[in-house]
C-alpha cells in the first residue's frame, strides 16, 4: 500500500508548492523578475535530483534521448514558468483550479487527434471543467472591474491568462507524453531525468538572466519560500512517478485533488475569499477532474 503514501506525499507537496510560491511571491509583487527566480529555484532542485537518480540509481541518460524528449519537457516547464508569473497577480484559489484542469485539454485532444471516444460521463465532466473556467474566470474578472477603473479590468484579464496559459500548455504536454511514451524504449527513470535535466538548464538561464538584469549573481537561497516551493515541487515529482506506476487508475484522480488542498491553504493562511457561487464553480470543476481522471 506504498502507494497511498506516495499520493498523500504527493497532494501535500504540490499543495504546499502553490502556497510557497504565492506566499513568496506576495511578499514583493512589484518584482518582475520573480517567475524566474522561482524557474533558477526549482531548477536548480530538479539538477540535483537528476544527480541522485544517476549517480544512486543508476539510472542511464543520453544527449539524444534529452534532446528527444525536450519538446514536452518545454511544454511543462513554461506552463509552470506562466504559473509563476500568474501567483504574483491572481488569487491561488482562482489559480489553482484553472491551472490543473489542463486534464481537459489532454481529453479533448486525444478525441481530436486519436479518435479516442468518451463515455458519456466523461463527456459531461469535460464540457462542466471548460464551462466552470470560463464562468470562474468571468466571476473574477467581474469582481475585479467593479473594485475600479477600466485599467483593473484589463488587469484582471491578464492575470487569468497564465493560469490559463498553464492549463493549455500543460494539457499539450500530458497528451504529447501519452503518445511519446507509448511508443518509447526509455524508463520510466530515464524519462524523468531528462525532464530534471531540462529543467535545470532552463533554470540556470533563468538565474544567469536574473544576475544580468540585477547585475549582481542571485542568491538562490534569498527567498526562503522559493526554496521552500523548489524542494516541494522535485519531491512531488518523484512520488508522483511511483505512484502512478503503481497504482495508475487510483493515483490520478488523487493526485488531482490537489487543487482542493490549495484552495484550503490559501483561505486559511492567505484570507483569500470568493463568493458562494465562485465555491459551488469550483466544487463542480474539481470534482469532473476527479471523475474524468478516474475513467
Amino acid at each position: 500500500m506504498m502507494w497511498t503514501f506516495f499520493c498523500l506525499f504527493t497532494v501535500a507537496a504540490w499543495a504546499l508548492t502553490e502556497f510557497f510560491g504565492k506566499v513568496g511571491s506576495k511578499q514583493n509583487e512589484e518584482d518582475k523578475l520573480s517567475h524566474w527566480k522561482i524557474t533558477a529555484c526549482v531548477g536548480f532542485a530538479m539538477g540535483a535530483l537528476a544527480l541522485v537518480y544517476i549517480l544512486f540509481l543508476n539510472t542511464d541518460v543520453s544527449l539524444a534521448n534529452i534532446i528527444s524528449y525536450a519538446p514536452i519537457s518545454l511544454c511543462y516547464i513554461v506552463s509552470m514558468i506562466f504559473g509563476y508569473v500568474g501567483l504574483r497577480y491572481i488569487m491561488l484559489s482562482i489559480s489553482s483550479p484553472v491551472s490543473n484542469a489542463s486534464c481537459g485539454v489532454t481529453s479533448i485532444l486525444c478525441v481530436i487527434f486519436l479518435n479516442q471516444v468518451l463515455t458519456p460521463i466523461q463527456v459531461v465532466a469535460v464540457v462542466a471543467i471548460v464551462l466552470g473556467i470560463i464562468l470562474l474566470g468571468y466571476t473574477f474578472v467581474d469582481k475585479e472591474a467593479q473594485k475600479s477603473s477600466d485599467k483593473k479590468y484589463t488587469r484582471s484579464l491578464i492575470a487569468l491568462s497564465f493560469p490559463m496559459l498553464y492549463c493549455i500548455l500543460d494539457g499539450i504536454g500530458s497528451y504529447m507524453d501519452a503518445l511519446y511514451l507509448n511508443d518509447c524504449i526509455m524508463t520510466e527513470n530515464e524519462v524523468t531525468v531528462c525532464y530534471f535535466l531540462t529543467f535545470f538548464v532552463v533554470g540556470l538561464l533563468a538565474w544567469i538572466y536574473v544576475g544580468i538584469k540585477e547585475k549582481k549573481m542571485y542568491n538562490i537561497f534569498s527567498n526562503k519560500w522559493f526554496c521552500f516551493q523548489s524542494i516541494g515541487e522535485a519531491a512531488g515529482q518523484i512520488t508522483y512517478v511511483f505512484a502512478l506506476s503503481e497504482a495508475p487508475a487510483i493515483a490520478a484522480p488523487l493526485i488531482a485533488s490537489y487543487g482542493v488542498v490549495s484552495i484550503l491553504l490559501s483561505r486559511i493562511f492567505l484570507k483569500e475569499k470568493l463568493t458562494k457561487f465562485q465555491y459551488v464553480i469550483i466544487a463542480i470543476v474539481m470534482i469532473s477532474m476527479f471523475i474524468l481522471s478516474f475513467e
